[in-house]
């Protein structure tokens, strides 16, 4: 996915260190869109001059609409998600997992779903062909989450899990990648949850499915776009370098798509506690 990036997911702002006007652009989205954390595309666009601010201001009415919600049901729900090995009954509690600690990795999971698919829909509708048929307001119900673990910093992270992660990362892509997912450093914090993880997903990574639901997933995306362009705020100018930034992170099956697809695929194969 390198091709693609102009920023590192590993090395964008973190939430942590935003002060100013970049912080208070992180807690809007996070309140807009029911989310405990900011995700790399927004920790991205904030190290590119005033894009923060002026993608934000242009696409936060299509996140308000509610209708973004619907649209990313519908793109799961129609999207072949791949089936990989199932996990033994005990195959946790063996390597370490607890039902508790099964719980703080089923919150970082969903957070990262919702953030990811949300974003991945609505910025699709930013760059979206202009639309005037604007319909009426979805209500809206924005989750309560528990407490969500802290995001190790790279360097808390040790060689081997790290080498781990790469190759995680690397799932329904063409290569090894040094622009890491931002969801894989979070689970960094269970190496034995990611080892079985990538024992179970290897063979959908290997005859492609992974690879083709993210494309089918764009395909997808595209078209809920054409519908969610509506509600954007079409008074805003976007630079070029956001316009870019945002078309490479909804058009690229390797981008969010790919972390879409993997990321609900995991809620489906991991039991709850």
């Amino acid at each position: 996915m390198t091709e693609d990036f102009s920023y590192d997911p590993v090395t964008a702002l973190d939430e942590s260190s935003a002060t100013g006007a970049a912080a208070d652009i992180f807690s809007d989205i996070r309140k807009t869109m029911g989310i405990p954390l900011v995700t790399s595309i927004w920790r991205g666009l904030a190290g590119m001059d005033d894009n923060l601010q002026r993608v934000w201001n242009a696409a936060s009415s299509i996140y308000t609409s509610g209708h973004a919600e619907r649209a990313l049901e519908r793109v799961i729900n129609q999207t072949r998600l791949p089936a990989p090995h199932a996990l033994a009954p005990t195959q946790l509690a063996c390597v370490g997992i607890d039902d508790v600690q099964l719980k703080s990795i089923r919150t970082i999971i969903e957070a990262y779903n919702r953030s990811n698919g949300l974003n991945m829909v609505a910025l699709a509708g930013l760059i979206a062909p202009p639309s005037e048929d604007r319909g009426k307001v979805c209500p809206r119900t924005l989750p309560v989450w528990s407490a969500l673990p802290s995001l190790p910093m790279r360097e808390a992270i040790d060689a081997n899990t790290w080498d781990l992660i790469l190759h995680i990362n690397a799932m329904g892509a063409s290569g090894i990648d040094a622009h890491v997912a931002t969801l894989w450093r979070h689970l960094g914090r269970w190496p034995s949850l990611l080892s079985v993880l990538y024992a179970a997903f290897l063979p959908a990574h290997a005859d492609g499915s992974i690879a083709r639901a993210a494309n089918q997933m764009v395909e997808l995306t595209r078209r809920e776009g054409l519908h969610l362009a509506q509600w954007r705020n079409e008074n805003i100018a976007l630079s070029d370098q956001a316009r870019q930034t945002i078309s490479g992170y909804v058009t690229s099956p390797t981008q969010v798509a790919r972390m879409v697809t993997i990321g609900h695929t995991l809620a489906d194969w991991l039991p709850h506690p």
